[in-house]
């Protein structure tokens, strides 16, 4: 009964991109496809599959341990804030990003953050058959966050088509700025969060190619 209902999900969900879709005839189907099928695939691997809870489990507890050692930051600097019953918004959730986003720039700045986008979003883009810079900057949203992705493309987004940057702008509506990861890991299990965000990724590939077809020629 639940696959009978994800199904009838995955139908109302795709029927309703086709319906606002602004050009149905040049909808890639093939993409959509590949993408729904690697979605489909991610998240059977993910739920059903031993070393794939395992994966999401090290991940959240990862996300868990870099807020902890957050609050021991802000503890030595306002120990009254931390460890006691009920934290503010202002020290729960706002204070850690002044940690979780320098250790993000440092690792994009010594190279390890472009290189992971790099080579998993050629990844995405080679088994789905989705534009290249559309699957590196879903990529980057997955890691970066919306304003680091946007900043780290710019050069490439002042060439592209106003076309181009419209599905930029609508996939950009999807991510979550991995700053607020660990803040979302703390509000409930971690595991549905780090489950959620390669899931979301692709999802927001395969809207933007329902919505809004683009198609791409060699030069670009």
């Amino acid at each position: 009964m639940l696959l009978v209902v994800n199904l009838i999900g995955v139908a109302v969900f795709l029927g309703i991109g086709i319906l606002l879709s602004k050009k149905r005839n040049a909808i890639q189907w093939r993409c959509v496809g590949s993408l729904l099928a690697l979605n489909v695939f991610l998240a059977w691997f993910l739920t059903s599959f031993s070393i794939g809870r395992e994966i999401i489990v090290a991940a959240a507890a990862g996300f868990n341990w870099l807020i902890s050692v957050a609050y021991e930051g802000i503890a030595f600097a306002f120990p009254d804030w931390v460890h006691v019953p009920q934290m503010n918004f202002f020290t729960s959730a706002l204070l850690p990003i002044l940690l979780v986003v320098p250790m993000f720039d440092i690792l994009t700045y010594i190279g390890v953050l472009p290189f992971i986008i790099k080579w998993v979003g050629k990844a995405l883009a080679f088994l789905t058959h989705a534009p290249k810079f559309e699957s590196f900057f879903a990529i980057e949203m997955m890691f970066l966050g919306n304003t680091e992705a946007l900043a780290v493309s710019s050069l490439q987004l002042k060439r592209m088509k106003a076309d181009r940057c419209l599905t930029l702008a609508m996939m950009s509506m999807s991510c979550i700025t991995a700053a607020m990861v660990g803040i979302y890991t703390k509000m409930m299990p971690g595991e549905f969060i780090i489950t959620a965000i390669p899931l979301n990724v692709i999802n927001a590939l395969i809207v933007t190619n329902i919505l809004h077809p683009v198609k791409i020629t060699e030069e670009e």
